[in-house]
């Protein structure tokens, strides 16, 4: 018998809600995500995670050459711990735009929690950020 695909997604989420758990606890994570269709990936994590979490929004414009900030957070988070947070990575250019322009930040700490695992290529492309969850093979 097979596993509905909502049933695993909500078991996926939950597991990388408890490894955020797992984490060293100092102050409560921003949870960043894009606006859009992440969002509702972003609300059922969250809700999942148990230690307290911030939320903050930004939004992407322009091409792979020309990109940029329609919006962005709220709060600097130099110091903080970031959790960008997305249902999979559909444009690598630009998720690796998003996490140069947090690395660029000093945040204390940055990781990618994505709904679907990253293929080794799509990791190893981003840089240095920690995954938080598996790589699919």
């Amino acid at each position: 018998m097979s596993v509905p695909p909502d049933l695993r997604r909500s078991e996926r989420t939950l597991a990388l809600a408890r490894s955020v758990d797992r984490g060293d606890g100092e102050s409560a994570p921003i949870a960043v995500a894009e606006i859009g269709p992440s969002l509702f990936f972003l609300a059922d994590f969250v809700r999942c995670v148990q230690r307290a979490c911030e939320i903050d929004f930004l939004s992407i414009g322009g091409d792979a050459n020309a990109r940029r900030f329609l919006a962005d957070l709220s709060r600097p988070i130099d110091g903080r711990d970031i959790l960008v947070v997305c249902d999979g990575i559909d444009d690598l250019d630009r998720m690796q735009f998003l996490l140069g322009a947090m690395r660029e930040r000093a945040p204390r700490s940055l990781a990618l929690v994505s709904q679907r695992p990253l293929s080794r290529e799509e990791a190893a492309a981003l840089g240095e950020v920690t995954i938080i969850g598996e790589c699919a093979p």
